[in-house]
């Protein structure tokens, strides 16, 4: 009884004022522009991070506004994008405990003869210079960790609860090429869920190049093109159930290019500081669930105290 008493408690504090019985009314925002303090769970009722019902949502507006038994309540959620997955708290590195990162060289960053960048023992599957018709095609690549693989047949060994996927700057140096890679990006989800049929997908937005680069020698990451290419990825992801991360939104200038702080020399790698960049973001965006590792402080954490309490109540 005891426990009940404080739960209830603890509810009543993190009610809002409309239901403890405070009238002080909100007005709504209007239409595109409402902001989410604690953005309504992702996953469904149930807390699931399943990918078949990621996008099942209908995203709309939020007022908030005071409703009552005699209206109904409702309760819809604004993104920052239409399918884009939006920040929902802050996970610690052990999120990545089962899942593996696929892509070309950026990726192959995160393994320990590279920068050994701590993703929770995730298992890093990149390789220079691949495209998605290397999967396709199951051409045998090296990994710095691991030697020469075919990567398809090292990821359905492992089985892994989540996959990250970033490749395309390799095939998208140069210009007109679009549907090609389109086609074999699709191709390459598809084989992928075949080989993997319990895996979720996490597919990220093709990061920029510096300005400099790109006038250099590497026209086809130019902007505009690049802005086409993941807007097709993420349609993309709808129609194919993967959780889409605009990853590049986060390492562009107002232009559209790479963050000159987060470059390497060359203009398409990135420092230490970018690949820790990287990991924060991944560490911000994940589907709600009340199990997932949040860090202390972060809008979805609970105590271990808390967490008892709950699983005690019947």
């Amino acid at each position: 009884m005891g426990g009940i008493l404080v739960l209830s408690g603890i509810i009543t504090l993190l009610l809002p004022k409309s239901v403890t019985g405070e009238t002080d009314i909100v007005e709504s925002a209007p239409t595109g522009s409402a902001q989410l303090v604690a953005p309504l769970p992702y996953g469904g009722s149930g807390g699931t991070s399943d990918p078949s019902t990621a996008q099942t949502l209908n995203w709309g507006t939020v007022g908030p506004v005071q409703q009552s038994e005699e209206n109904g309540y409702t309760y819809t959620a604004v993104p920052a994008a239409p399918t884009a997955l939006p920040e929902f708290g802050r996970v610690d590195t052990s999120w990545f405990a089962d899942a593996a990162f696929l892509g070309d060289s950026l990726t192959a960053g995160f393994c320990v003869n590279e920068y050994n960048i701590d993703v929770g023992g995730a298992l890093i599957c990149g390789y220079e210079g691949i495209s998605p018709n290397s999967i396709v095609n199951r051409t045998t690549v090296d990994n710095p960790d691991r030697g020469e693989e075919i990567a398809m047949d090292v990821l359905s060994n492992a089985q892994p609860a989540k996959l990250y996927i970033l490749i395309g700057t390799n095939a998208l140096v140069s210009t007109g090429n679009d549907e090609s890679f389109l086609n074999y990006y699709a191709k390459m989800l598809d084989d992928l869920r075949t080989a993997l049929p319990n895996t979720a997908f996490y597919v990220q937005s093709i990061l920029a190049a510096t300005k400099e680069k790109v006038e250099k020698d590497a026209p086809g990451l130019a902007p505009d093109r690049l802005a086409t290419i993941n807007a097709s990825l993420e349609s993309m992801c709808v129609e194919k159930g993967c959780y889409f991360l605009d990853l590049n939104a986060e390492f562009r200038d107002e232009e559209g290019y790479l963050l000159s702080d987060y470059a390497q020399p060359d203009g398409v790698h990135l420092t230490v500081s970018g690949y820790n960049k990287w990991v924060s973001y991944l560490c911000t965006h994940v589907p709600y669930n009340k199990n997932n590792p949040y860090q202390a402080g972060s809008t979805y954490y609970l105590s271990d105290d808390i967490k008892q309490l709950l699983a005690d109540i019947p």
